[in-house]
């Protein structure tokens, strides 16, 4: 009824063991952990190449069974797509950034095509040439913006292959 007390829940604070522990006094200062995590970074891009070229055989694996894969069967592309995201993902933290570029916009096309656009051959072995160039030490390093005629090129091939009704790249 209208002056009934009505009946409010108590309120309690849960500290959990992460909490505590965060809070205990000691441990490493911001500046310490940053630097730690810098050279754990370092150490790792030591080991990139060999991750990247691990990371690009699987790649192309997946993408090698497209051309003998049934029509309705896209198992191919849901596993290649595992592979450039994580290409994508690490890229640009080891000092990769046309790498990160090039593997996006590949994502991007195996998403369209998981999502119904047909497959075009001819897109994905752009990206996967562009790919191979890229990978390469001298490469490696550079903005997609130091090469503008290769990214423009790549952004104009993903517009293409992201249309459904898309038949020809226009010049």
């Amino acid at each position: 009824m209208a002056g009934e007390p009505q009946n409010e829940g108590k309120m309690f604070s849960v500290e959990s063991n992460f909490q505590k522990m965060a809070r205990r006094s000691g441990g490493v200062t911001r500046d310490q952990a940053l630097s730690n995590a810098q050279l754990a970074i370092d150490k790792i891009k030591m080991g990139f190449g060999d991750w990247l070229e691990g990371e690009m055989e699987a790649l192309l694996l997946q993408l090698r069974k497209a051309s003998t894969a049934g029509a309705g069967d896209l198992s191919w592309a849901e596993a290649a797509i595992i592979h450039a995201r994580q290409i994508r993902d690490v890229g640009t933290t080891m000092g990769s950034e046309l790498v990160t570029f090039i593997t996006n916009n590949l994502c991007e096309i195996l998403e369209a095509i998981l999502a119904g656009v047909p497959p075009r051959n001819e897109m994905i072995v752009c990206h996967i040439d562009a790919l191979l160039l890229a990978k390469q030490e001298k490469y490696r390093h550079l903005r997609p913006e130091q090469l503008p005629e290769l990214a423009s090129g790549l952004r104009r091939v993903l517009e293409v292959a992201s249309t459904p009704a898309a038949a020809t790249l226009k010049e």
